[in-house]
């Protein structure tokens, strides 16, 4: 039997599951299975997994055999979910459903994939994860069947053709995850799992299976634990979203920062403009209050950011992440790093570009979605670990520049000199974060228009 576990969708079988779901909620296995050891379960599978499973087997009606009915089937899935800053919890990983067969898919309808065939099947079961604890002891917060809304189905369907699409024209090497926004084709170990052969090319591709991203998990978890307590606005229409978002920016293009300021009503003659300015035009443009979060932007895990280009295509600035703590850099694996995440997510880049002929004068050109390709990855974990060598070995004070390294950089983030954050040798050093090299960022801006992919 596969290793997701599945049921009759009969009404009285799926009640019985609910019931033996509802009642994890709160519980651990330790609590709910007598389970002390996840030591005896041998299987290829998670071992938490398996003995999740053979809870439910234990406590609700038998399990019947997976016949090729989907549709009177039911799938289980458990999950990592862990507080957030705010108190809230939020997903630790993508969900994975299952694996791609490349040669299998290439005859695989939309109606009979095993995306599609997902749909109102999931038992979803979040637990709270805890470094260095015992699984048995991971507390359940929530338990409950997730059917695939109306509003996603469309951008799921997409992903899935998107990355059909390229297997069905030999090109399954170049699959990368910003290739998609709610779906993704994720290499579980990436260029460390090996590669396997491809139908229709001799170039071997890395094996992929087929998951929600992380972002898209984190809406789950915002639905089924009600945890959304700000308004998130739609962007209202059945287009793909990147041809939304071109239609919002085009009657803009050509416009200075200050020029739609002004037509926006956020700056006025004699006073200095507000520091978040680029982005409140980027909402009112985009037609959203200051104070909502944009949902499928959310989804997708999607973050706008301004880029200014100088004349010869270089930004002014280069592209900045959040400040980090040294003591949280020492310890933590780069797998598991903030800045693992802010990599992977997908960006909305609104272009500004210096006038030809009036320097230091920058018009709105175009808006790109781009994410870190998957094969400049490594080059950034080299730069994450050389920092956190020099963290460790007492040299907080020695950045990694960006001459050491093709995409990114480690350089000063605090308001001044006095704006410093401990090490773990317990010595006072300015604040620092990651960057991407502006050069890099200008290749792949290059890169992305002359494959056309601008928005703009």
């Amino acid at each position: 039997m596969d290793s997701d576990v599945r049921y009759s969708l009969e009404s009285a079988d799926k009640r019985s599951v609910v019931a033996v779901a509802q009642n994890l909620v709160g519980k651990t296995l330790r609590d709910v299975a007598r389970i002390d050891s996840l030591d005896s379960f041998s299987s290829e599978e998670d071992p938490f997994e398996a003995a999740i499973i053979q809870y439910f087997a234990n406590s609700s009606k038998p399990l019947c055999e997976y016949d090729g009915a989907f549709e009177r089937a039911l799938s289980i899935k458990a999950f990592p979910v862990k507080i957030g800053r705010n108190g809230q919890l939020v997903a630790k990983d993508r969900l994975v459903l299952g694996k791609i067969g490349f040669s299998d898919i290439l005859d695989e309808p939309w109606e009979t994939s095993l995306v599609r065939k997902q749909y109102g099947k999931l038992l979803l079961l979040a637990y709270l994860y805890e470094p260095c604890t015992n699984p048995v002891d991971y507390i359940f917060q929530f338990a409950d069947f997730w059917a695939m809304p109306d509003e996603d189905a469309y951008t799921i369907q997409r992903d899935w053709e998107t990355v059909v699409g390229k297997i069905s024209s030999g090109r399954a090497h170049e699959i990368s995850s910003g290739d998609t926004l709610y779906l993704e084709a994720y290499a579980k170990d990436g260029l460390a799992s090996g590669t396997v052969p491809q139908p229709l090319s001799d170039i071997p591709a890395i094996p992929r299976y087929w998951a929600f991203k992380k972002s898209f998990v984190m809406s789950l978890v915002h639905r089924m634990s009600d945890a959304q307590k700000i308004s998130r606005s739609k962007l209202q229409s059945t287009l793909p979203l990147s041809e939304l978002v071109r239609q919002h920016f085009d009657k803009y293009v050509g416009y200075t920062e200050e020029d739609l300021g002004e037509i926006f009503g956020l700056t006025q003659k004699g006073k200095r403009p507000p520091k978040s300015l680029s982005a409140l035009i980027t909402r009112r443009i985009l037609g959203v209050a200051e104070d909502s979060k944009i949902l499928e932007f959310e989804k997708a895990g999607i973050v706008a950011k301004t880029i200014r280009l100088k004349r010869n295509g270089v930004p002014k600035y280069p592209m900045s992440f959040p400040k980090f703590d040294y003591c949280k850099l020492a310890v933590t694996p780069f797998e598991d790093s903030d800045f693992r995440g802010y990599l992977e997510q997908k960006y909305l880049l609104v272009i500004f570009r210096e006038d030809d002929e009036v320097r230091n004068e920058y018009h709105l050109d175009s808006v790109l979605f781009w994410q870190m390709p998957e094969s400049d990855i490594p080059e950034a974990r080299r730069c994450y670990k050389e920092m956190q060598r020099r963290v460790r070995d007492g040299h907080a004070d020695q950045s990694v520049k960006a001459t050491e390294n093709r995409c990114c950089h480690v350089r000063p983030h605090g308001r001044n000199a006095e704006d410093t954050c401990m090490t773990p040798y317990g010595v006072p050093v300015i604040k620092k974060s990651f960057w991407f090299n502006s050069k890099y960022i200008a290749g792949e801006i290059q890169r992305l228009n002359t494959k056309g992919l601008s928005v703009g």
